[in-house]
């Protein structure tokens, strides 16, 4: 989940898409996913404290399901050294490349996988892990269930969750077009889906229990000055700061479901 800067990625823009797209979007949105190397985004850093304070000492065998380059491993792997990743993610074989060395200087080993998260029972042949994450992933999908239903099927112990959601009983589908970027990855969703349906959707699929903290930025973030799509942030005379990209205000939550 990267929130920080101009924090929109490609692969908000088109994910169900063919592989040959995907690819394509990944390589002009690369320097997105190889900043977070750099400079970690807050979002990364308070999911990470979010997960130490509600999981507690984590070890095992860790999952990121749409890694991008695998950033979010890297930072994560650091900080929960007991945990052995894996990521995947569809456009893989374009950014794994430049990810690769990256990981190996800083001695960090992790398995990635270029692969479809709609069927990680497949790829994984059974296998399951202690902690599965999916960031920023479900919102920018037509409908969550059937990801969301793999992400459960593959985890034994925990799945963490960051994405648009509220308490409301209603699942907003959020459509853009970013004029500012080519017609063939222009389209994307930002839906907002109700928490408490995501709930009961990981309780009827053997959760025994779905918690979920919003994620509140603390700092500024300035408009995107090309015009398009681009988190930026405005602040309520309370001092809390609303997240919004274009025209669209996103209320983010961290999700923690627990499998056993």
């Amino acid at each position: 989940m990267a929130l920080q800067s101009t924090e929109v990625s490609a692969r908000e823009k088109v994910l169900q898409t063919p592989k040959a797209q995907w690819e394509a979007v990944a390589a002009q949105d690369l320097d997105y996913h190889l900043r977070q190397f750099r400079e970690p985004y807050r979002s990364t850093k308070a999911l990470g404290r979010f997960l130490v304070s509600r999981a507690g000492k984590l070890g095992g065998c860790a999952l990121d399901v749409g890694c991008g380059a695998g950033a979010s491993i890297f930072y994560l792997s650091q900080l929960l050294p007991e945990l052995q990743w894996t990521g995947i993610d569809l456009a893989g074989d374009i950014l794994f490349q430049h990810s690769r060395t990256l990981f190996s200087d800083q001695q960090i080993h992790a398995r990635l996988v270029s692969g479809d998260f709609y069927h990680l029972t497949d790829l994984f042949g059974g296998k399951k892990f202690d902690l599965v994450l999916s960031l920023q992933i479900l919102h920018v999908l037509p409908s969550y269930e059937k990801a969301l239903e793999q992400l459960l099927a593959v985890s034994s112990k925990w799945v963490v969750i960051t994405s648009l959601l509220s308490e409301f009983l209603v699942d907003a589908k959020i459509e853009t077009t970013d004029h500012t970027w080519p017609a063939e990855v222009s389209h994307a969703y930002y839906n907002v889906y109700s928490f408490p349906r995501l709930r009961a959707f990981c309780e009827a699929h053997g959760a025994k229990e779905v918690i979920a903290q919003d994620f509140d930025i603390d700092i500024d973030l300035p408009v995107p000055t090309a015009g398009g799509l681009g988190t930026y942030t405005r602040t309520l005379e309370t001092g809390k700061r609303l997240q919004f990209t274009g025209p669209v205000y996103m209320p983010w939550k961290f999700v923690l479901v627990r499998m056993a």
